[in-house]
């Protein structure tokens, strides 16, 4: 998934693309089935579950559509521009970039700037690789992080 997303946008664009609608609304369907299941059937056991099933999947509807819809970002040789509705938008050139490391945990490269700014590029939001190889070409001496 994240190799056929490295590449996947048009170019200097970063995004989500339907993966990550997809996944909200599996999450959005999982979310309603408890509510669904209780008003069919009239099936008022296992509240807690049922309330945990809500709110747990109901709240990783909202953060993925959230994402999806939201985080975008446009770069070229000489800047990045990246927003999200968590972080806000930052503006950094790439010759104020700092470092490059990689989370394997998480899945996201984060880029560091001499501003103190910090971008978490997702393997999975597309046309990161196209962003780091710009970044390495701007900075070389960044290129053992990749």
């Amino acid at each position: 998934m994240a190799r056929k997303t490295a590449r996947a946008t048009a170019a200097g664009q970063l995004g989500y693309g339907s993966f990550l609608w997809g996944l909200g609304a599996a999450c959005l369907v999982i979310a309603l089935l408890p509510v669904g299941a209780t008003l069919l059937y009239g099936n008022d056991k296992e509240f807690w579950a049922k309330l945990f099933l809500v709110f747990g999947f109901g709240l990783g509807a909202i953060y993925c559509f959230g994402e999806a819809a939201f985080v975008k970002g446009v770069f070229d040789e000489q800047r990045l521009t990246f927003s999200t509705p968590w972080t806000g938008t930052k503006n950094e050139s790439w010759k104020d970039l700092v470092s490059i490391t990689f989370n394997a945990t998480c899945s996201w490269y984060l880029l560091r700037f001499k501003s103190g700014a910090k971008v978490r590029l997702s393997v999975y939001l597309g046309g990161h690789q196209s962003a780091l190889e710009t970044a390495v070409k701007r900075q070389p001496h960044l290129r053992r992080a990749l």
